[in-house]
């Protein structure tokens, strides 16, 4: 599902603020990608805009940073059901060019849980509803923030 909401500012943001430095989502890391991550439903969801200075081949964003957006989306997929994790296994296709400039719609869901972590695909969509990349991984709860009131509406674990 690449669409979004037309307003995803009225959608309820995600990132905590415990964690201002990250370098994908904290919006006090002058270096980092300020991505903001919004709960649509029990997805995750974010728009990210490459931008020149993160080119790998010419005109195209560096493939690396297309892993490291998989990786930020896995970890928030538990976040819409109150589970924040950590990532134990993460593995992404790149399915084609990302051209810099180009708005990118992320989505991360959930689609396992246990006590222990849960599992989660991820999705990048161009901006004609193109799959340009899609991931999955797994997570290990993060004892340090609060798991316990996990919403009733999140798959089984198998």
């Amino acid at each position: 599902m690449p669409t979004l909401p037309e307003n995803l500012e009225a959608l309820p943001l995600l990132n905590p603020p415990a964690f201002p430095h990250c370098f994908v989502c904290g919006p006090e890391n002058d270096h980092g990608l300020g991505l903001k991550i919004y709960r649509d439903g029990t997805d995750a969801v974010a728009t990210y805009t490459p931008c020149a200075h993160q080119e790998g081949y010419p005109d195209r964003f560096h493939g690396g940073l297309v892993g490291l957006l998989v990786d930020e989306m896995l970890v928030y997929a538990g976040a819409p059901h109150n589970i924040w994790g950590m990532t134990a296994k993460v593995r992404y296709w790149l399915r084609q060019p990302i051209p810099i400039g180009a708005p990118l719609v992320l989505r991360g869901r959930l689609t396992q849980k246990s006590e222990r972590g849960f599992r989660a695909v991820v999705s990048i969509h161009l901006p004609n509803d193109q799959l340009a990349a899609e991931g999955e991984g797994m997570c290990v709860v993060w004892s340090q923030l609060p798991a316990s009131d996990a919403t009733d509406d999140t798959p089984s674990s198998s």
